[in-house]
């Protein structure tokens, strides 16, 4: 009587080949997003076009607060209004619950998508700040590329996170855009990414220092005027990693998989079921 051989078990990947795979993925998707690459790299990089060429000569000291401003801009849009934007499309189009029931862990999507979305707004960051060299003939340092990318990492970690968090709460995907841009444009603008506002409250002033926009301007400015000191201040890390961890935490939470059902066709379900029962 022969033998029988069985195939030796299919052993699963680990959690490295697992997060790259859907990293790359993810990545690929941002990447052919048409507005991913308009709102993070083109437009700013016109805003800086028209702002180099007003004046023949430019200091560190000048270009710093508006180059700053500019890579924030660029980190708001991608971070948080794209990549929100794309989660709540995703949930309600039903691609949420597929890949939920797939056997790809659900953290293993986030990081995916989170990681990519840091990437890119790294990228197009570095992309910004030498295209602004190149223009203004300015010159950084090791030093304050280190901290730039510090800072933008930090920054696209908070926007990402706060953006996941915000999803909850916006009830459809044509609802996505209007909610999100009530929070894009005040968060932009008072930030102070077209130039430092002078007239605003007191209280105003203070409660931006609190949100991950102006610290990230402020940090990016300071170490590109500030070539030996530290990466980024206590202040600011503070402010950037605390929307990071809050935003996170919140969107484990509250986040939603499912697409969102009006209230009248959950009531209509509910009356469907007791009569068929």
């Amino acid at each position: 009587m022969s033998e029988i051989v069985l195939p030796a078990p299919r052993r699963l990947p680990g959690l490295a080949p697992v997060l790259s795979t859907q990293v790359r993925y993810q990545l690929t998707m941002l990447i052919r997003t048409p507005r991913a690459l308009i709102a993070g790299l083109i437009m700013p990089g016109l805003l800086l076009a028209l702002e180099a060429g007003k004046k023949e000569h430019v200091t560190m000291a000048a270009a710093a607060p508006k180059i700053a401003g500019l890579l924030a801009f660029s980190a708001v849009a991608v971070a948080f209004f794209i990549h929100a934007n794309a989660l709540v499309i995703a949930r309600e189009e039903g691609v949420l619950r597929r890949w939920r029931v797939s056997p790809l862990p659900a953290w293993a999507y986030f990081a995916g998508r989170i990681i990519a979305t840091v990437l890119l707004t790294a990228a197009a960051g570095l992309v910004l700040v030498f295209v602004a060299m190149a223009m203004t003939g300015l010159h950084l340092t090791g030093h304050a590329v280190a901290g730039l990318l510090v800072a933008d990492v930090l920054g696209a970690l908070a926007l990402t996170a706060a953006g996941i968090a915000l999803t909850p709460v916006i009830p459809s995907a044509q609802a996505a855009q209007p909610v999100l841009m009530l929070v894009y444009f005040p968060l932009v603008v008072l930030s102070g990414s077209f130039g430092a506002l002078t007239d605003l409250p007191h209280w105003l002033t203070t409660a931006m220092t609190y949100l991950p926009a102006q610290p990230l301007i402020n940090a990016i400015s300071g170490v590109m005027q500030n070539a030996s000191g530290p990466l980024i201040s206590a202040h600011h890390l503070a402010v950037l990693v605390g929307w990071a961890v809050g935003g996170l935490l919140i969107s484990v939470w509250f986040f939603a998989w499912d697409p969102h059902r009006p209230r009248h066709a959950r009531r209509a379900g509910a009356g469907t079921t007791v009569r068929s029962a």
